[in-house]
């Protein structure tokens, strides 16, 4: 009696997290790193004009229901009010070397401050400016 053995090869590819978001709109570009080769996280922004550079603490990571939210300190103006950016980043899942696209909200927020505490007149003491950057997300080894 004769016996056939058919190898079958299943192509296995391992998934990995994303680790590096580049994300563009219009001129304005916001790169993160998860981890660079220190072990920090690290946000590029640039808007068209200044580009800025956050590093270590200064890079403040929230998980939560939406995703990871990464937040940076774009200025503080004392007594008058405190302008943040944050990256609302959903886990990607990439072959390794090979990015997926992706899009991604981006929250402008601008929180009002006084000397005295909480702002001296009626209204919303956050606001926000969201836009919609488009980018890649990829896995790289730091």
């Amino acid at each position: 009696m004769a016996t056939s053995t058919q190898t079958e090869k299943v192509a296995t590819s391992a998934l990995e997290t994303a680790n590096l978001f580049e994300l563009r709109l219009g001129k304005s570009t916001i790169t993160y790193t998860a981890s660079n080769i220190a072990g920090q996280p690290v946000v590029t922004y640039d808007d068209g004009n200044t580009p800025r550079s956050f590093t270590g603490d200064e890079v403040r990571r929230e998980e939560t229901a939406l995703g990871t939210l990464v937040t940076v300190t774009l200025e503080v103006i004392p007594d008058l009010e405190t302008k943040l950016l944050t990256l609302v980043l959903p886990q990607v899942l990439v072959d390794s070397g090979t990015p997926e696209r992706l899009t991604v909200l981006v929250v402008f927020s601008r929180i009002e401050s006084s000397i005295a505490g909480p702002p001296l007149h009626a209204g919303p003491v956050q606001t926000y400016d969201v836009k919609i950057f488009d980018g890649t997300a990829s896995f790289v080894i730091s």
